[in-house]
Formats: C-alpha cells, structure tokens, sequence
C-alpha cells in the first residue's frame, strides 16, 4: 500500500519549548480522508517532528538529522508533505537531502514561505519536487491521486514542478467562496500529548491551543509575508464551527484558544463574542487584531465573551517609517485604546520594528520609549510618580503587555524584500531570538541559504556593524521591557534615555556576548548587571508569560 506522511518540522527551539498542534497538516489529513473515501487506496500519518524535539526524544545538535531521517525512512513513504513555518525550511531541506540520497520518493512542500518565491525556490532547491502554492486543499483531491497513479501533472493547480527537466508553474486557484474551510482531523494526533507538554511548557497560558477562525488578511503591509499570500483575501469559518472546536479542545484541556488568523475585524469579533455569550461558553481566548481598527466600544463585549489577549502590530510611531511600511497608526490614540483594553482585562502581545534603512537615533529612542509605555499601559511620567511613592519590590513586575522590538525583516516574495534584495547579505548574526544557542538554527545552517523557501534569519540589508548594532540592542531591550517599570526606574536612577542606557549595558557585558550567548547564561548576566544600581531585581526574564 502507498504511504503519505505529512511532516511537521521543528518550528523553534524556543525558551517556553512550546508544541503547537499542527493545524495546518491535519486539515490537509481530512482532505486525505475524502480521497480515500472516494476510492483511492493508501495509507497515511502525521509525524510531528517539533513536538519530539521538545519532548527530548531528539537533540538540538547534528544528531538531529540523521535520527530524524531514519525515523522518516523506515516508515518507507511514497509522499512526504512538509509545512514550511517561520524558520523551518532550513530543516526541511537538510531532510530532503538525505531522504533523497536513499529513497525515491515525492517531497512536496508547502506554506507561506514557498508560495510567495514558488518557482525561483524550487529551481534553487534540487530535492524538492513539487511546491503547493496557498491553500493545499483544492490541490490534494487532483495531486494525490497524479502521484500515486503516475499521472502528468498539467491539470493539478497552484503547483510548481519539475517536467522534462524544466520547472513548469501551473495557475493558482483559491478554495471555492461557497466551500468551507476544512475542520482538521484531531484523530491523528494525541491531543492529550500536547496539552500535557505544554503545562510544564507554557506559552502565554498552560491550555493555549491554536484554532483556524478564517484566512487571509484585508491589509497590504509592504513587509508582510501574509497579506502578500492572500492578496487581500478574507475568509471566516462559520462561529458555530469554531464555537465547538473550542468547546471539543477545552474538554481536552486546552483552555485557551487561539485564533491563528492575522487581524480578524470588528464585525467578525462581535458576532463571536455575541454568540459566546448567548451560549455562555466559558472558554478564554486570543487574536490577531489591529488595535487602531478596533472600536473602544468593542472591547466590553469581548471581554464579556472571554477575550483575554491581543496580538497587534504598533510597528513604529514614527510617521516616515510608518510610510516606509504601508501602516500609518495614530500612536497618541492607539495608545489610549489600550489602556481602555486593559481596563477590561484585555492584555496585548505588542510587536514593534527597527532597523528601518536610515533610522535616526531619534526614532529609534522613540520608538523604545512608546514600547516601554504599551508594556506598562501608563506613560512613562505616570510610572516614575508610581516609582516615588513605593518601594522598589512592590513596584509591579509582570507587564500589563508584553511589548518587544524586532529588527526589520525581509522575508522572500513581500514587497520589501524585492525593492531591497540587491542590497541584501547573509549576517552572522541572527535578528530571530529563536536562533540564540540553537544548532538548527544556528548561523552555520542558514549561511549558505539563498533557497528563497522561507525567511533566513540572518537577512538584513543594513552592514555588518548596522546589524551588530541593532541586534545587541533589541536583544538588552526586550529584556528590560519584560520587567518595565524597573527598566523606568533604572532609567531615573543613571539620568538616561532607553537607546543610551542599553548602549552603556553593552559596553559593560561586551557586544559580541550579547550578541551570541544563550538566554539563560545572557539573562544572569544581565541581572548581575542590574544589581549595581537596583535595591531589589526581580526574576527578570523575557520569557513568554512571565
């Protein structure tokens, strides 16, 4: 019998060790079950590479690979499927190459990353066959059954392949407006694995799970991998779909749902709300949004409903930047409407960028001090009169928010990336924090990386002591902004702005530690640090949650 696996590749080697379930690959598994219905006899099983990692059943180290790709092989598939998320291409095409030099078989990529640079990635990448671009449902009912039967390809959409030798790009097609969005198919993985990995392993919350509320994304940010995938194309599962989704997995443990599509709408967000409540669902949840877009009004209602974080993208205050971008946000009333968020128990993941091609040191400490002020949900002359009047270790420790600063990231395929590939080179330092004391995803992997498969972490445009520069700094700054009103309160005891304090704290521990270290030898360093001006530091960490 023919056998699919469909591949989850290590995600992250991130502090929290966080195992999402892989959502993507198990809606692509009840698309295998229809074909399967219909007729077509073959055999097939998820196999969540980032969930063994994290459980320790792999190494972050060389062994990886070859482990990984024995356990593949004995399995003896005739179709490996891999999502490509975020960094993972790297460990996708190291798999590849192995898997190939001893097995004929189809490996058949998808994601974000591919779709956007499909054609040139493949002609770069020599042991990838097929790439899906978009959504892979539509594709599998036709794809499946060309491989397994030996068919052409020429009527299979929205991939690119190899024919005859030459790379062949089939025309795009998008799920039918009148077809819903596939539920996954929970039954091929363990549910209770996940939820018990990730009590010991939190992100956020110990019941966090992800749920697919739609697709698509209605902006056009000129940096967004997203937006540039789904052309401005915004779709919605049916509320009662996800409702009981949320209700299947909180009876699972997971507690916390989290809508994995970028910046739901208003009128999205109400209807949802609206219908928890009439059905008194007590689940918590979170989302993408765009706070700028959202209403003060609505923010009772999602509260009301179980609302309980919002990951929104303030980017930057300053309005070149902004304009650089496509995202021009009011800060000053932004910044209002989340402290009327707050109010109602509503906390933020806030992201923030630097590194914009000539960025003044003015911006830059600008944009430091709006993130510190998120963080906190108070101006930063409200916490200093907070600071005179308690003492240090009952200031607060835990953020209302949590606000961290990314260097400016071009990812192959966004708009940004082609109006400044001429100028891009491969760093040795990386502006991804998943990177820090990672083999797999260490400089050594990512330094020959021209794929265009995904987003090489060490891109940048800026030269190297630009990029020196920015990643130590952000590095020290997403630190302290974990802990923000010590990190005011140290800014009032030296008499200096947050780029200039960070500045003399790089100084102290040395650049190039800071810029390589793994987090936890960097954050005792880092307090160590603090303890020469603090009275009392905190268990100061930027991990997620705490």
């Amino acid at each position: 019998m023919k056998k699919i696996l469909l591949i989850n590749p290590p995600i992250s080697i991130y502090l929290n060790k966080t195992a999402f379930i892989p959502l993507p690959l198990l809606v692509l598994g009840t698309c295998l079950k229809q074909i399967k219905q219909e007729g077509l006899n073959f055999s097939y099983e998820v196999v969540d590479l980032d969930l063994m990692l994290k459980q320790g059943f792999f190494n972050d180290d060389k062994s990886f690979y070859a482990e990984a790709s024995n356990l593949i092989l004995k399995k003896n598939p005739d179709i490996l499927f891999f999502t490509v998320h975020g960094l993972n291409h790297i460990v996708v095409l190291k798999l590849a190459e192995r898997i190939k030099k001893k097995k004929s078989c189809q490996i058949v990529v998808g994601g974000v990353g591919p779709t956007l640079k499909a054609r040139e990635a493949l002609i770069r990448c020599a042991n990838i066959d097929i790439i899906v671009k978009g959504e892979g449902e539509p594709v599998l009912r036709h794809l499946v059954p060309a491989v397994l039967c030996n068919e052409n390809f020429t009527k299979v959409p929205s991939i690119v392949y190899r024919k005859a030798g030459q790379v062949t790009e089939n025309p795009r097609t998008y799920l039918d407006k009148n077809e819903p969005i596939p539920a996954p198919d929970y039954s091929l993985v363990d549910i209770e694995d996940y939820i018990t990995h990730n009590k010991a392993n939190p992100y956020i919350h110990p019941g966090f799970v992800l749920i697919e509320s739609g697709r698509g994304c209605p902006n056009h940010c000129s940096f967004c991998a997203p937006a540039k995938m789904w052309n401005g194309k915004v779709r919605y599962r049916p509320v009662k779909v996800i409702i009981e989704e949320m209700k299947f997995l909180a009876k699972k443990g997971g507690s916390f749902s989290f809508f994995t599509q970028d910046n739901l709408d208003e009128n999205f967000l109400r209807k949802l709300s609206q219908n928890l409540i009439t059905e008194r669902i007590d689940v918590t949840w979170g989302c993408y949004a765009r706070l700028d877009r959202l209403s003060d009004s609505v923010s009772d209602l999602l509260s009301k409903a179980g609302c309980k974080l919002i990951f929104t993208g303030f980017e930057t205050p300053n309005p070149e930047a902004q304009k650089q971008i496509r995202k021009v946000i009011n800060s000053v009333s932004t910044f209002e409407k989340l402290r009327s968020f707050n109010d109602n128990g509503i906390r933020f993941i806030g992201s923030f960028i630097a590194g914009f091609p000539e960025e003044t040191d003015a911006e830059l400490n600008n944009t430091m001090c709006f993130a510190v002020e998120c963080a906190a949900g108070k101006k930063i002359e409200e916490m200093n009169s907070v600071i005179a009047k308690a003492d240090q270790n009952k200031l607060p420790q835990n953020p209302n928010n949590i606000c961290v600063i990314h260097p400016l990231f071009y990812m192959p395929g966004t708009d940004d990336f082609e109006e400044h590939k001429d100028q891009l080179h491969i760093s040795k330092y990386s502006i991804h924090p998943d990177c820090y004391g990672s083999y797999l995803f260490s400089y050594n992997e990512f330094k020959d990386d021209w794929s265009f498969l995904g987003s090489n972490p060490y891109l940048n445009h800026n030269p190297e002591e630009k990029v020196r520069f920015y990643c130590s700094l952000l590095r020290i700054f997403n630190f302290l902004n974990s802990r923000p009103y010590y990190f005011v309160l140290l800014m009032s005891i030296l008499d200096l702005s947050p780029l200039t304090l960070i500045r003399e704290m790089i100084t102290h521990l040395g650049e190039e530690f800071v810029l390589s270290s793994k987090i936890e030898i960097f954050e005792k360093a880092s307090r160590d640090y603090l303890k020469k001006y603090l009275k009392f530091v905190p268990n100061w960490t930027a991990k997620k949650g705490q």
